[in-house]
């Protein structure tokens, strides 16, 4: 069988592929950045990260399985992979690095983390120390009750850490459970229950013809005096409508960490919205990283050969996608 890694790959993918070639000497394993390489149309399973242009996917007449080493598959070209039978499985590893950034974002917003840093660069002082009342101070969260929205493993790290600010945590799930989570005080399956339990929202959903643009106009309008935090992805709010919401003060803030631009191949600069965002005062800009640590990417690394060698040696995959849900 002939694995191709459509990346790069650093030392540690190269460690990890001459583990593989020591259990299964038989398969033949490469590396390839070009879409048009001779290695495409024979291999059996595709290793991707990144763009998967559609052309890769129909030149690879024998795929069998596509691995992505991280969650999020709305790049793939999913109906393709469906039409030719092609089975996809992806990565969690990312899981506690997402929440621990949620948790930062939340933080940063309650607790004026970013103002009172830029105020105090400029010697202006809040609180206490200049005979200012609890009207000019920061916010806890202790207490507060949180709706985290789209309850799979990320959802489930952020509830445990959440529980240790004694928060009341709702979570909301597409498909019953037999029992509640850790960390959950309860599980609902109706979305705008959720959404009106909690002053904060947490948005961990992916994006699928389902999901666009589920927080809708009238889903935010409906939001009055909540915080909005978003690390699932851009395209399940309804862009201007965000906007507008949090420019009139219908939401009390949002902290947002995925975005509907983006920077153009090569650069790094550009602003994440076609509407000023970053003129705010109540949100907290993140640029896309939730997932992105050393320790993510070294186990999303991980997951994905522990997919691919579950694979070789059985044909069944750890973590397999519903192609047609797309998560």
């Amino acid at each position: 069988m002939k694995t191709l890694f459509y990346l790069k790959g650093n030392s540690f993918w190269k460690s990890q592929t001459e583990r593989l070639k020591e259990s299964f000497p038989d398969d033949v394993f490469v590396f390839t950045t070009d879409q048009d390489s001779a290695e495409i149309p024979d291999a059996d399973i595709i290793v991707g990260g990144g763009v998967v242009p559609s052309a890769l996917i129909e030149q690879a007449q024998k795929l069998k399985l596509f691995i992505v080493p991280f969650v999020g598959v709305n790049h793939l070209p999913l109906d393709m992979l469906r039409k030719k039978g092609v089975l996809v499985a992806n990565s969690h590893g990312n899981n506690n690095s997402v929440a621990e950034r949620a948790l930062a974002m939340i933080l940063a917003f309650y607790g004026k983390i970013i103002t009172y840093h830029e105020d105090l660069k400029r010697g202006k002082w809040h609180g206490f120390w200049v005979g200012q009342g609890l009207e000019d101070t920061w916010e806890s969260i202790m207490g507060k009750s949180c709706s985290i929205i789209g309850a799979g493993e990320i959802g489930k790290s952020l509830a445990g850490m959440l529980k240790s600010f004694n928060c009341s945590v709702t979570g909301f799930k597409k498909h019953r459970v037999n029992e509640v989570p850790p960390g959950y005080n309860e599980m609902v399956y109706d979305f705008f229950k959720a959404v009106e339990k909690s002053e904060i929202i947490v948005n961990i959903l992916p994006l699928t013809r389902e999901t666009e643009n589920i927080f809708s106009e009238e889903v935010l309008q409906r939001m009055r005096g909540k915080v909005f935090v978003n690390v699932g992805r851009g395209g399940t709010v309804d862009e201007k409508a965000l906007f507008e919401a949090l420019r009139n003060g219908v939401l009390k803030g949002a902290a947002i960490d995925t975005w509907y631009t983006y920077p153009e191949n090569g650069k790094t600069t550009g602003y994440p919205s076609r509407y000023p965002f970053h003129e705010l005062s109540n949100v907290v800009l993140s640029p896309h990283t939730a997932g992105f640590t050393r320790q993510a990417s070294a186990e999303n690394i991980r997951q994905a050969f522990n997919n691919l060698e579950s694979y070789l040696k059985s044909g069944s995959v750890i973590n397999r996608v519903d192609v047609n849900s797309g998560y």
